[in-house]
């Protein structure tokens, strides 16, 4: 008696790749061949190889180098130490300037050489974008700028090398979705917490050019939704115009106060509320330069934007007590505990707070791919 034999079925996708191209940070997740979680957070901004310089002492930055349409770009660790980075901070149009889109294919270059995919890998790619950006043309806007012209088959240089890859689909989702699926669902893309299947969750998202507040209920995201046109962005903004008041001409980055703000908090570690609120935050562009304390600054700045979002949780969640968890991410989630919980409480800032958005992208990747078809 004959036996049938099993047909070898392709598979649609072999690797799930999650990219969160923010407006302050880039943030990368997929797993190794090991199956250990491979995740890669740098800032969103590239700067072209000629500027880079010469080293004296052998002492190389932190970058890879790439090359896109013969044009030769680096990106990496230590990318705010070139001079004249680009970065693709922005918001009317911002997926389709030439900026975001060469910053889109950095990124997934990255990863597939990190990662060692092989050009006959189908990559399933999983982004988002805010969720007043949701049923817009912002979706397509940004599938584009990861399909790249050539319908997802992309061939770039990086390191002296060259890598092709293809990009087979990419998903685009409402970040304050994937923030609520990054909890629902295990890093296999298995239901972990199902009552998230019958939670109502709200989503404070403070990010670097907005802040963004949702409701999740059973999974969808409510149409109703809230932008508070303001984010960190603002509060080094404000910083920068006190710089200037005595460096003129100084042109200080986000990176730039950012890095600063984080040997600050280093230090702060251990100490006492009393002593963290006599650490002062200083710029000096030189050793000869005049010092600047920016600290008021800093403070007014968060002051500033936790009234605002206080304002528009008031507005926008007149009642909240019919909210099962309100969670509260992005980067800077922890500087604003206060200003939330002194009108919510009970709030939840996941250990994840600053990679919520990329994590739940990746996880959704994982459970389209267990799904096959019936997703």
């Amino acid at each position: 008696m004959a036996t049938k034999r099993k047909l070898k079925v392709e598979p649609k996708y072999h690797r799930v790749l999650a990219i969160d191209l923010g407006n302050g940070l880039v943030n990368i997740r997929s797993i190794d061949s090991e199956g250990e979680a491979y995740r890669v957070t740098y800032p969103s901004a590239f700067a072209y190889a000629k500027n880079v310089g010469e080293s004296v002492n052998n002492n190389d930055l932190d970058l890879d180098i790439y090359e896109i349409d013969n044009i030769e770009y680096v990106w990496g660790e230590d990318i705010t130490k070139v001079n004249e980075i680009i970065p693709t901070y922005g918001h009317q149009n911002r997926y389709k300037s030439e900026a975001f889109k060469t910053m889109a294919k950095i990124a997934m270059t990255k990863a597939v050489y990190d990662l060692d995919i092989q050009p006959k890998e189908k990559i399933l790619l999983v982004t988002g974008v805010p969720s007043a950006e949701t049923g817009t043309d912002s979706e397509s806007d940004m599938a584009e700028a990861f399909y790249g012209d050539e319908k997802g088959i992309h061939k770039i240089g990086i390191n002296d090398c060259e890598v092709m890859f293809t990009i087979a689909d990419v998903e685009v989702t409402g970040q304050a979705l994937a923030t609520v699926l990054g909890r629902y669902l295990d890093v296999n893309g298995n239901v972990e917490d199902e009552d998230y299947e019958e939670m109502k969750v709200g989503v404070i998202d403070i990010g670097g050019g907005t802040t963004d507040l949702d409701v999740v209920h059973a999974l969808r995201r409510q149409k109703a939704n809230d932008s508070v046109p303001k984010g960190f962005h603002d509060i080094y903004d404000s910083i920068r115009t006190v710089i200037r008041k005595t460096h003129i001409t100084q042109h200080v980055s986000d990176y730039e106060l950012l890095d600063i703000m984080q040997d600050v908090a280093k230090n702060m570690a251990g100490k006492s509320k009393e002593e963290k609120l006599k650490v002062k935050y200083t710029y000096k562009p030189s050793r000869r330069a005049e010092e600047v304390d920016f600290t008021k600054a800093l403070y007014d700045g968060v002051e500033e934007l936790g009234m605002a979002i206080q304002t528009a949780i008031m507005s926008k969640w007149k009642n909240n007590t019919d909210l099962d968890e309100v969670l509260v991410v992005g980067g800077s989630a922890e500087m604003f505990r206060s200003y939330v919980e002194e009108i919510i409480s009970g709030i939840t800032i996941p250990p994840n707070n600053g990679e919520s958005n990329v994590e739940g992208y990746y996880r959704l990747g994982m459970y389209i791919i267990a799904n096959g078809d019936d997703e």
